[in-house]
């Protein structure tokens, strides 16, 4: 009877193995692309000023900040209800006007830096900050206001933790992958894998890194102002969608791939000549 060669005994072992360092490095590599894209809507400061005029084109969001500025600054521009209107229209037309929404960049980001715990200080709105918003000289002067920003605790831990999980995530998932592919025993089934684990990333990254900031994140807080992720996350489609194609495009030229290393290990494999051999049974 024929000895099983020592070298076979190890491949279950090492396909288990490689199985484990593959699923480890699908959930990090998940975890980390949608990590990515949360920073880019619903944890980055910097893409809510940038794009004022999308984050203000909410209509309560818009509301609340018109509604704010009126009520600090009608006592010292006018006292009849007729002006407080006109000054309404005022300041909703700067809201609504691509130079004028500039004005209100600044405030945008405090308000949403303050709110994920990246800014310590309340949003302070001065004076000189509403001139132009009111376009009157008259409330330079006026005392700073704090605009009633809550901080969400909820973002503010996510946002400390995708801190150090996004780049610590990635790297330890590509050298999963690297670890995963070493330890399988066939090339072909460990692409066949890397290629359903980035079917399966693509998957997790659209529902994590959309669904998230577009419909959870605003139910953290009652504020308006958590409306801000859910503005972000719609102006982000066109990087949710190229990653989206990044990875979907990569499984499958992977498993491309691996078709056709298996039609080359089929022509490399040696002919087995027995089935051509002459059957002398006979003669």
């Amino acid at each position: 009877m024929d000895r099983a060669h020592p070298f076979d005994q190890t491949l279950p072992v090492r396909s288990t193995l490689a199985g484990l360092f593959f699923g480890l490095a699908y959930a990090l590599a998940s975890l980390s692309l949608s990590g990515f894209l949360l920073q880019r809507t619903a944890f980055d400061p910097g893409t809510s000023s940038s794009s004022v005029g999308v984050v203000l084109d909410d209509a309560a969001m818009k509301e609340a900040l018109v509604d704010f500025v009126v009520d600090n600054t009608a006592t010292a521009l006018t006292d009849t209800p007729s002006q407080i209107e006109e000054l309404r229209t005022q300041v909703k037309f700067v809201a609504e006007h691509p130079e004028g929404e500039q004005f209100l960049a600044d405030i945008i980001h405090d308000t949403h830096a303050y709110m994920i715990g990246d800014q310590d200080d309340p949003v302070t709105i001065t004076g000189a900050d509403l001139v132009p918003i009111v376009r009157s000289e008259a409330v330079g002067d006026l005392p700073p206001v704090v605009l009633p920003v809550p901080r969400v605790a909820a973002l503010v831990y996510a946002n400390r933790v995708l801190d150090w999980l996004v780049p610590i995530g990635g790297g330890a998932a590509l050298l999963l992958v690297l670890l995963g592919i070493t330890a399988h025993p066939d090339r072909e089934t460990a692409l066949r894998w890397l290629a359903y684990g980035m079917i399966l990333a693509a998957l997790v990254v659209a529902l994590v890194g959309y669904v998230v900031p577009r419909f959870v994140v605003g139910l953290a807080s009652d504020s308006v102002w958590a409306n801000i992720p859910a503005r972000l996350a719609d102006h982000a489609l066109p990087l949710l969608i190229g990653l989206e194609l990044l990875l979907l495009g990569g499984a499958v030229g992977i498993i491309a791939g691996s078709g056709m290393l298996r039609r080359r290990r089929r022509w490399d494999a040696p002919i087995n000549t027995y089935r051509y051999t002459q059957d002398r049974g006979w003669s």
